[in-house]
């Protein structure tokens, strides 16, 4: 994420999932080598006002070397932490448990800033899987993001790459597209899908060109998927160590092809997803006119 230079931004409350979404914070602020600020946000008459100060600690630990500090804030936590991304590189937090609970909605912080933030926002759904002191956070496992031709679409494609080149891991870009003859179980075969497949993946080779040129180092992977782009996403979520999605930001020229996709995939994922918010559209068709 080259385009900002401010601190990696956590929000803590002091619960395993919180811990474990530090984790991950850590883990990019050492990798972008950016100061991590660990933020708590107290309600009411909280009177536990060391919390972030001992989540800071427990991650300079964890990141010996990283600059770390932290804040404790009293008033709404999804907008102290949006008032914090606009100088921000990155914001993460917590978001949906694990366990029998797997299917509520996610939290209220996680949903409000993955609708609207000024930077772009980490999402580490179950997060209490890495609160383990010797938990070890994916390191092979590839990025996935999805593409549709839209403003977010390319504001998630060069986050995408940004992310696969910093991890050293391989990039897939997936575009879904509707087909009127998909196999359903019980029906006739559907139609021929090999002509639209082979359009779908031109343009994604396309669309990805400007990207590969700036990181050739990455090894990337297009791939067309007849159906809808919330499940094809949901499914790669399972094989992915992290998920980049673009939501629609003021000023976009090309809407994205459903609006609600992200918030879709946000509810369902298995992975870690990465929002791109606050980013200047790049290599956009009318962009490029």
């Amino acid at each position: 994420m080259t385009y900002r230079y401010g601190p990696v931004v956590c929000g803590v409350d002091g619960s395993p999932a919180s811990l474990g979404a530090l984790r991950w914070a850590a883990d990019e602020a050492c990798r972008c080598t950016r100061m991590l600020l660990v933020v708590t946000v107290l309600a009411g008459d909280d009177a536990d006002g060391d919390i972030a100060a001992r989540a800071a600690a427990e991650a300079g630990r964890w990141r010996v070397g990283t600059a770390v500090t932290a804040e404790t804030h009293r008033g709404e936590p999804a907008e102290v932490l949006r008032s914090l991304a606009g100088g921000a590189r990155l914001v993460v937090v917590g978001g949906r448990g694990s366990g029998p609970a797997d299917e509520r909605p996610m939290g209220s912080v996680s949903q409000a800033l993955g609708a609207r933030a000024d930077a772009p926002v980490l999402i580490v759904h179950a997060a209490e899987r890495w609160a383990a002191p010797d938990a070890t956070l994916p390191r092979t496992a590839p990025v996935v993001t999805g593409f549709d031709g839209s403003d977010s679409g390319h504001r998630a494609l060069r986050l995408a790459f940004e992310e696969a080149a910093a991890r050293g891991v391989r990039l897939a870009v997936i575009q879904a597209w509707p087909h009127p003859h998909l196999w359903h179980p019980g029906s006739a075969r559907g139609g021929d899908l090999g002509p639209q497949q082979h359009a779908v993946r031109e343009a994604l080779a396309r669309a990805t060109a400007r990207w590969r040129a700036d990181f050739p180092m990455v090894d990337v992977e297009v791939r067309s998927e007849p159906g809808e782009a919330v499940h094809a996403l949901v499914v790669a979520s399972q094989w992915a160590g992290l998920l980049v999605v673009g939501t629609r930001c003021p000023g976009d020229h090309v809407p994205p092809a459903g609006a609600s996709v992200a918030q879709r995939v946000l509810e369902y994922a298995a992975c870690p997803v990465l929002i791109a918010h606050g980013q200047v559209a790049a290599a956009t068709p009318h962009a490029a006119a």
